[in-house]
C-alpha cells in the first residue's frame, strides 16, 4: 500500500516538474498570448472557418487577402509599419506559389506542401528580420517593388476555372480544428517581428481549403501586392505624423486598402467569368 502511494506521489511530482519546465521554456521564448493575440486567433479562426464553407474558389481566396488578420497582427505586435511589412507581402505570394507548385507539379500532399511553404516563410523571415534596413528609402522602395510585381502578375497571369468545393465536416469539428492550427502558428509570431503582419496564417488555412483550386489563391495575391503598399504607406505616415491611436491608424489603412482592392477584385472576377464562359463554350 505504501509503495503504491509513493509511486503516485512520484508520478504527480513528475507531472508538476514537466509542467513547470514547459511553462518556463515557453516564457523564456516569449511564447505567451496577450489579449490582442487571442483576438487575432479568434479573427483568423472565424475567417478560416468561413472559407471552409464557401464554395466559390475566388471567395475563398478573398478571405486570405483581406487584411483583417494582417491588421490585427499589426495591433498585436505593436510595431510601426516598415520595410519588413512590405517585404513580407511579397514573401506571402511566394508562399502560395510554393504550395501550388509542390502540390500540383511535384505531387506532394497538400499538408506537406503547406508545411514546406510555411518553413520557407519562417526561415527567410527569421533570416531577414535583423538584416532588413529600416530607412524611409528602403521602405518606399519595397512598397514600389510590391506594387510593380503585383501589377505584372495581375496583367500576365493565366486564368483557369477553379473547383467549387466546401468542407463536408460539421462546424463543431471544423472550427476547433482551425483554431488549434492557428494557435500553433501563433507560437512563432514573436520570432517574426514585423514579418508577422503578413505571416500566412490565414493563407495556410485557405491553402488547405482551396487544395482543389490553388490557382485562384495565387491569382488573388497580386491584388494584395497592389493595394497593400498604399495601406502600409498611409498607416506609417499617419502614425508618425499625427501620432494617432493604432486602431484609428488601422481603420484609415483599411479604408485606403478597400478603395483600391474592391475595383481590382471586381475586375478579377470579370476575367474569371470570361474564362469560365469561354471554357464552357468550347465543351
Amino acid at each position: 500500500m505504501g509503495s503504491i502511494k509513493n509511486k503516485s506521489i512520484m508520478e504527480n511530482l513528475k507531472r508538476r516538474l514537466l509542467f513547470y519546465f514547459l511553462r518556463s521554456m515557453l516564457e523564456s521564448l516569449n511564447f505567451h498570448f496577450s489579449g490582442y493575440d487571442w483576438l487575432l486567433i479568434f479573427m483568423v479562426t472565424a475567417l478560416g472557418t468561413l472559407s471552409a464553407y464557401l464554395k466559390d474558389p475566388q471567395l475563398k481566396a478573398v478571405t486570405a487577402t483581406i487584411p483583417i488578420p494582417c491588421g490585427f497582427a499589426y495591433i498585436a505586435v505593436g510595431l510601426p509599419m516598415g520595410t519588413e511589412n512590405a517585404v513580407s507581402g511579397f514573401m506571402c505570394m511566394l508562399y502560395v506559389h510554393i504550395v501550388r507548385i509542390l502540390h500540383y507539379k511535384v505531387k506532394v500532399p497538400i499538408v506537406a506542401s503547406i508545411i514546406a511553404g510555411l518553413a520557407f516563410f519562417v526561415a527567410l523571415g527569421t533570416f531577414l528580420h535583423s538584416r532588413i534596413p529600416q530607412g524611409e528609402a528602403y521602405f518606399i522602395g519595397a512598397c514600389i517593388f510590391d506594387f510593380i510585381i503585383g501589377v505584372i502578375f495581375f496583367q500576365k497571369q493565366k486564368y483557369k476555372s477553379g473547383v467549387r468545393y466546401k468542407t463536408p465536416l460539421p462546424i463543431y469539428i471544423k472550427a476547433p480544428a482551425i483554431a488549434g492550427v492557428v494557435s500553433g502558428l501563433m507560437l512563432i509570431k514573436r520570432l517574426m517581428g514585423g514579418f508577422c503582419t503578413s505571416f500566412p496564417m490565414m493563407n495556410s488555412i485557405v491553402s488547405y481549403e482551396s487544395r482543389f483550386s490553388l490557382g485562384d489563391q495565387c491569382r488573388q495575391l497580386p491584388l494584395f501586392l497592389i493595394a497593400g503598399p498604399f495601406m502600409f504607406i498611409t498607416m506609417r505616415y499617419v502614425e508618425i505624423g499625427f501620432r494617432l491611436n493604432h486602431w484609428i491608424v488601422l481603420l484609415i489603412g483599411y479604408v485606403v486598402f478597400a478603395t483600391i482592392y474592391w475595383p481590382l477584385n471586381k475586375e478579377l472576377k470579370r476575367r474569371n467569368e470570361i474564362n469560365y464562359n469561354s471554357v464552357n463554350g468550347r465543351k
